[in-house]
């Protein structure tokens, strides 16, 4: 969960958490996901790099429309409001198609894929966005 940007005072630093935001024994459960799929470390690869593109094609598409409210709530971890869930949720959606029609994979295979990996993609983007409005 990414905390307020807005502070009282400008010396105070803002610190992410992410620990809060990445799913507890990811590794594990992508691990246990892999060996269960019978998936290649080299497919488990592709399938982390277009998932990564489809969140950045996204959520720039998003900004673009005028969205930014929803992403930062979705990028924040917190979708509270009916559209920052439902922006949330045809992005899992989108990126499960993509994972099914360009990699081949089973729903079930890819749904657990996209559960895993949005998170952990989502709290790097957030990270890298931070990085990049700090400097």
């Amino acid at each position: 969960m990414l905390p307020d940007l807005r502070t009282k005072d400008k010396t105070t630093k803002t610190m992410i958490y992410m620990h809060q935001f990445i799913p507890r024994n990811a590794s594990h459960r992508l691990q246990q996901l892999q060996h269960w799929g019978r998936l290649r470390q080299e497919q488990v690869g592709q399938a982390y790099y277009l998932t990564k593109d489809t969140v950045l094609q996204f959520l720039r598409r998003q900004l673009e429309r005028g969205n930014w409210r929803e992403v930062q709530e979705v990028l924040r971890g917190k979708p509270m409001t009916r559209a920052g869930q439902f922006l949330y949720h045809e992005l899992r959606d989108r990126v499960i198609g993509k994972l099914i029609m360009r990699l081949g994979l089973r729903k079930i295979i890819a749904v657990g894929l996209a559960m895993v990996l949005l998170p952990v993609i989502l709290a790097q983007v957030a990270g890298e966005l931070l990085r990049r409005i700090r400097q």
